[in-house]
C-alpha cells in the first residue's frame, strides 16, 4: 500500500473542496466524507483539519462556495445585456440553469443549519443575490423604493420554479415557456402596472 504523497498545504483547502464539489455532483451530500475526499487525493486523513475541522465544516465551505459560484454567474448574465429587461431575463435564465445543472449544490445552499457559519453562508447568500437587486434599482431608477422588493419576489419566484423542476412536477419540455411568462411579470405591460398603482398607493 503506497503512503499518502505530500501535498502543497497551500492548495490543500481548494483540493479538498474541488473533489468535494465532484462527489457533491455525483451523489449528494449524505455521501460525503472526509475520510474518502482526502484518500482519493492522496493526502492523510489528519491534513485538512486545519480547513475543516469537521464534515459539517466542509459541508458549510461547499454551500459559501456555491453562492460565490452563482453569485459570479448571475453577474456575468447582468453584464451580458443592456436594457433591465434584457438583464432580468438573463439573469432568469442564469438562475435556472445554475440551479438544473447543480441540483444536490443548490439542495446544500438552501439548507444550511445556523451556526457557527451561519452568518458567513447568509453574507455570501446576500453577495450572491446583488446582481438581482442592482437590476431592479436600474430598472426603477426614478423610484427605488420598490426594488428590494421586487428583487425577493423576483428570487423567490425562480428559486420555487427551481424546486419544481428539480422534483419533477415541472416537465423540461415546459421550463422555457414558463421561465418566459414568469419574466414576463417582472418585465411586462403588468410589471409597468403595479410599479405605477403602488406609486399611487
Amino acid at each position: 500500500m503506497t503512503s499518502p504523497r505530500p501535498y502543497h498545504h497551500g492548495n490543500l483547502r481548494q483540493a479538498v473542496l474541488d473533489r468535494a464539489a465532484v462527489k457533491l455532483r455525483e451523489k449528494g451530500a449524505a455521501e460525503l466524507s472526509l475520510r474518502e475526499l482526502t484518500g482519493e487525493i492522496g493526502v492523510s486523513h489528519a491534513a485538512p483539519r486545519r480547513y475543516f475541522p469537521d464534515r459539517q465544516a466542509l459541508l458549510d465551505a461547499l454551500a459559501a462556495e456555491g453562492f460565490a459560484r452563482l453569485g459570479a454567474r448571475l453577474r456575468e448574465a447582468a453584464s451580458a445585456a443592456d436594457a433591465p429587461a434584457g438583464q432580468i431575463r438573463s439573469i432568469a435564465n442564469a438562475y435556472i440553469g445554475f440551479t438544473a445543472a447543480e441540483p444536490n449544490l443548490v439542495e446544500l445552499m438552501f439548507s444550511h443549519k445556523h451556526g457557527a457559519a451561519g452568518v458567513a453562508i447568509a453574507h455570501s447568500a446576500v453577495e450572491a443575490f446583488a446582481p438581482i437587486l442592482e437590476v431592479f434599482q436600474h430598472a426603477q431608477a426614478e423610484d427605488g423604493s420598490g426594488a428590494e422588493r421586487a428583487s425577493v419576489i423576483f428570487l423567490a419566484t425562480f428559486q420555487g420554479l427551481a424546486g419544481l423542476i428539480s422534483c419533477g412536477v415541472v416537465r423540461p419540455d415546459q421550463v422555457k415557456d414558463l421561465i418566459a411568462d414568469a419574466v414576463a411579470r417582472f418585465t411586462g405591460p403588468h410589471a409597468e402596472r403595479s410599479d405605477e398603482s403602488e406609486r399611487s398607493a
